[in-house]
């Protein structure tokens, strides 16, 4: 892993209107004119968590362009939303930044969100998704059967979003949402279940932390709206038809990771026609994104150039 904190750039909010008004926030990372890449940030996270694989994504010649989803950090909310509406906001940020050809990264929770752009940007031209990559992607989790695999604390803090609104909002109201975006240093002990020795070690190194740590007080800002939605997204039928999806799909997992388990990925993998999983043994949530960051992005660059036959 490259240091993080190298040439760090300035993830203050730049926007994009959206067709229907909205402001959607972003910040970019890495190479400036490098080969564009959407990143697709966790759960709960804000743009912010792309900061972790700056140097890398220089290294590398990536620019990542990370968004907030509508709710977090400083992008406007969004009532109703579903998983597909994603990648309607993704066409419009990239005509707005003039991108004809990118490449897609998805991590943890941004899984799903990098899968339904996988679905349906093909249908946007001439909007050219080039490549897509899931890094310890979260599985469909309104299956009993992949909910299951979690710890209890991750089932826990996720059933609300199967619950009735109301309840939801009880449990993640106005106070605790306050309590979170103040203190987020409180989620560092979150972070710490069930974690194998790979992430204890990744999560001690540099500014790591704290970066985390910034990204759950953009999260609970606003009253965590796009993360409540999240809860609900996640845990009811996603809408994507994963055996439609001809894009290759190259899905990278840790198969000690305690907080998304391997085996969400090995589903993933077996119901995408296209997909390609690399299991890295002993590795964790945290430390796959963090430590193979310029392996990930390097590979992911290779299978852009390969579709378009753009040098990098």
């Amino acid at each position: 892993m490259a240091d993080a904190t190298a040439d760090t750039p300035d993830d203050g909010a730049a926007f994009v209107q959206l067709p229907d008004g909205r402001r959607l926030a972003y910040a970019e990372y890495g190479a400036a004119a490098g080969t564009p890449v959407l990143y697709f940030h966790g759960f709960p996270s804000s743009r912010r968590e792309a900061r972790l694989i700056h140097a890398d994504a220089l290294a590398a010649g990536a620019r990542i362009i990370s968004p907030d989803r509508p709710g977090y950090g400083d992008s406007d909310d969004a009532p109703g939303r579903t998983l597909a509406d994603w990648a309607n906001d993704c066409a419009a940020l990239a005509d707005a930044l003039t991108l004809e050809q990118f490449a897609v990264l998805g991590v943890s929770g941004g899984g799903p969100y990098a899968l339904a752009c996988a679905q349906h940007l093909p249908q946007r031209l001439p909007v050219q998704l080039t490549a897509c990559t899931l890094v310890c992607p979260l599985g469909a989790i309104h299956r009993d059967d992949l909910l299951a695999q979690m710890s209890p604390a991750a089932r826990i803090s996720l059933l609300p979003g199967r619950q009735p609104a109301w309840l939801a909002d009880l449990i993640y109201g106005a106070p605790t949402t306050a309590l979170l975006a103040r203190l987020p240093g409180l989620v560092e002990q979150f972070r710490h279940i069930a974690a194998p020795p790979a992430d204890y070690a990744v999560l001690r190194e540099g500014d790591t932390a704290a970066i985390l740590n910034r990204t759950i007080a953009d999260a609970m800002r606003n009253a965590a709206r796009g993360a409540r939605r999240d809860l609900t997204l996640y845990t009811h039928d996603w809408g994507l038809d994963l055996q439609s999806i001809q894009q290759p799909i190259r899905i990278w997992h840790g198969t000690a990771d305690g907080t998304v388990p391997i085996g969400h990925a090995r589903w993933l993998a077996d119901r995408l026609p296209k997909a390609r999983l690399t299991e890295l043994p002993g590795e964790g949530h945290y430390s796959v994104p963090i430590r193979y960051a310029r392996q990930i992005l390097t590979d992911l660059l290779q299978r852009h150039t390969t579709a378009t036959g753009a040098a990098i």
